[in-house]
């Protein structure tokens, strides 16, 4: 859902505080009023929050032999080409089963790391899209540490 829906969501639940406080107010309880418009700005601010961090992407291209990375709120955070022969993914498994695999991208030296926001389905299956369609060099270590080179 889109902002749009955001705001349509906000009104129709504002609409539903002030019918439910009204009879408080008109009773003389009008101290509630404070509390419910901070019910309303606590419910805006955390789907505004919400919906900035689902607009948030990682975007790997590969275009002949270069691989370029895109990231951030409409890719601006992050936008660099790397050929692709220099190249290395790097996978780290962790001990404990549950935890999702830290996925990492070296190219010149440096280490970008790679679906931080993916369960952990999902990270394996970024696992085999990099490995099976874009044909990218996997490695699997168990005590990998981040290291920018």
């Amino acid at each position: 859902m889109g902002w749009r829906g955001n705001v349509r969501v906000i009104m129709g639940l504002s609409l539903a505080i002030a019918i439910s406080v009204t009879p408080i107010v008109v009773m003389g309880g009008w101290v509630v009023v404070p509390f419910a418009l901070l019910q309303i700005v606590a419910l805006t601010i955390g789907l505004y929050i919400t919906l900035k961090k689902l607009s948030y992407h990682e975007i790997i291209t590969v275009q002949g032999d270069f691989l370029s990375l895109k990231r951030g709120v409409d890719t601006k955070e992050l936008c660099s080409s790397f050929p692709k022969g220099s190249v290395n993914i790097l996978v780290e498994e962790h001990s404990h089963a549950m935890t999702a695999p830290d996925i990492d991208m070296i190219a010149e030296g440096h280490c970008y790391a790679l679906g931080d926001f993916l369960n952990r389905a999902d990270r394996f299956k970024l696992e085999r899209i990099l490995k099976n369609q874009l044909n990218l060099r996997i490695s699997h270590l168990n005590s990998f540490h981040r290291v920018s080179f």
